[in-house]
């Protein structure tokens, strides 16, 4: 199966470009600027602006699948996760695409949560601090909800490459001072496109 992973050459998309191509998948890495990929069969590296929906609705063309790693954390604008979702959710409608599994922060809430006095604090802590990126992750999530998609959004506390890749995902949300090993995020993002246990949801991931 052909995947396009965006964001592929971030800290986790590249672990999960890794994770695809050892499943034997077609990957489309498509990159900012960066391309830190070596020659590897069934690997294909796209530079693109996710803004483009021309570009990107020919990049997912025979595709079966996509990922999405994209951040707005070095964004001026704070809006790479939302004006993307504007863009692939039509160019995946055009190629009759269904499966997409995206990440955000867990300060990110959706309308179904019910946060603790300590979480509704640490996403106020975390608001002031990167206002644009909180707001960006919940607007992205509400674009796939109001989509066809068949789509999962893992959010993860603070990402570092400590401890083990082992990981639960739950409906409950995880704490503003939680970590995770961005292998095991990787992970989860890899085995939820594949086993689909939480198709338009957006669980939380915790460290097992």
């Amino acid at each position: 199966m052909k995947v396009v992973v965006f964001g592929a050459s971030g800290g986790v998309g590249s672990r999960v470009v890794e994770l695809l191509l050892a499943e034997g998948e077609e990957v489309f890495a498509v990159v900012h600027n960066n391309d830190i990929f070596q020659g590897t069969p069934h690997l294909h590296v796209r530079k693109l602006d996710v803004h483009d929906t021309a570009a990107v609705t020919e990049v997912l063309q025979g595709a079966g699948a996509v990922v999405s790693t994209l951040s707005s954390w070095a964004s001026k604008q704070g809006d790479v996760l939302s004006s993307a979702m504007r863009a692939i959710i039509p160019a995946m409608d055009a190629n009759g695409i269904k499966r997409i599994v995206s990440l955000t922060g867990n300060a990110a809430f959706t309308p179904d949560d019910k946060p603790s006095f300590a979480q509704k604090a640490g996403r106020t802590m975390l608001h002031k601090i990167a206002p644009k990126v909180i707001t960006d992750g919940e607007k992205h999530m509400a674009i796939l909800r109001e989509s066809y998609l068949d789509w999962t959004v893992l959010r993860s506390p603070t990402m570092n490459n400590l401890g083990k890749d082992s990981y639960i995902l739950s409906a409950k949300l995880s704490n503003p001072t939680d970590t995770i090993n961005r292998q095991a995020v990787a992970k989860a993002m890899v085995v939820e496109l594949h086993e689909g246990t939480w198709l338009r949801q957006a669980p939380n991931i915790w460290r097992a």
